[in-house]
């Protein structure tokens, strides 16, 4: 009954974004590796960070990748088997509201890379910055605990 159950919502979900013009991305589900590298203007080096992230078959109709510790929202602007652009915003703890502008390109079922603007309204004050990330995919199942 499950299955069933889960098999009609991810039609629906697929349906949904077809009608829209949205066609999901073309990666594969399952345990991924993402590094994302951040330059903020008005600081002087740039910061990286790497978190894994867990990618079930409904989470393709979505952006995909966003970090479990960030406290994000996203929209998909548009979406095809190859690219996708989304748009952001998340209240990472300590800092106030950094807002994203991303478009991810599947390099192959396995492989993708994003590029994409970042505005924060932090304690200092507001900051502009780029940020640039790959993922890679690692494994069909996913640990215990990895969102």
């Amino acid at each position: 009954m499950r299955t069933v159950i889960l098999s009609i919502a991810v039609l629906l979900a697929a349906t949904v974004l077809m009608a829209a013009g949205l066609t999901p991305l073309g990666i594969k589900a399952g345990l991924w590796q993402v590094t994302m590298t951040s330059r903020i203007g008005q600081l002087p080096a740039p910061h990286t960070s790497t978190y894994q992230s867990c990618i079930r078959k409904e989470d393709l109709n979505q952006y995909p990748f966003t970090d479990p510790k960030a406290n994000c929202t996203w929209t998909v602007v548009s979406s095809t088997g190859s690219n996708m652009e989304a748009n952001g915003m998340c209240r990472p703890e300590g800092m106030g509201d950094v807002t994203f502008s991303m478009r991810l390109e599947a390099l192959d079922a396995e492989n993708v890379k994003g590029t994409g603007q970042l505005n924060a309204n932090g304690p200092a004050g507001p900051m502009n910055g780029q940020y640039s990330g790959t993922a890679k995919w690692l494994s069909a199942t996913c640990p215990a605990g990895i969102k």
